[in-house]
This record gives C-alpha cells, structure tokens and sequence, in this order.
C-alpha cells in the first residue's frame, strides 16, 4: 500500500490489477472527498490530475482487503 499526499494530508492508494481493465489504482472516499468542493466541482487542478489517476474509491477499511476481495467488491458495485 502507498501513499498519495494532497492538500497536506495522506491517503492510502494502492494499485490492483483488474482482469479487463489492468493495473489501477484504489484509493479512498476519503480522498475523493478532499478532491471536490461542497458544489461538486474540484478544488484545483491538482485535485483533477490526481482524481483522473485513480480508478475507484472505496472505504477505508475496504483498502485493507486482499487484492482478490477488492476486485470482487468493486466488480460487484459497478454492475
């Protein structure tokens, strides 16, 4: 698991690799949370370029599951 600084503040990211899709990466709601402001928009630029980085956001306890529990959470919620 890494870490993805912005705004001063960590947020845990992690690459998992979806059999269609490839490597991508995983962070929080948290995260993406930081990256929006209260009308819907982005905060700064920044925030875009990080926000088209990561593939999908989940709870920050969903990011300590195994890889394969991740893939099966995250396929299940975009049917």
């Amino acid at each position: 698991m890494d870490i993805i600084i912005f705004q001063n503040k960590e947020f845990k990211v992690r690459e998992v690799q979806f059999p269609e899709v490839g490597n991508t990466l995983i962070s929080t709601i948290s995260l993406n949370e930081s990256l929006m402001n209260e009308h819907g928009g982005y905060v700064s630029d920044e925030a875009i370029t990080v926000d088209e980085k990561i593939f999908y956001f989940v709870n920050d306890d969903e990011m300590n599951l195994s890889d394969e529990d991740l893939i099966n959470l995250i396929t299940e919620e975009l049917k």
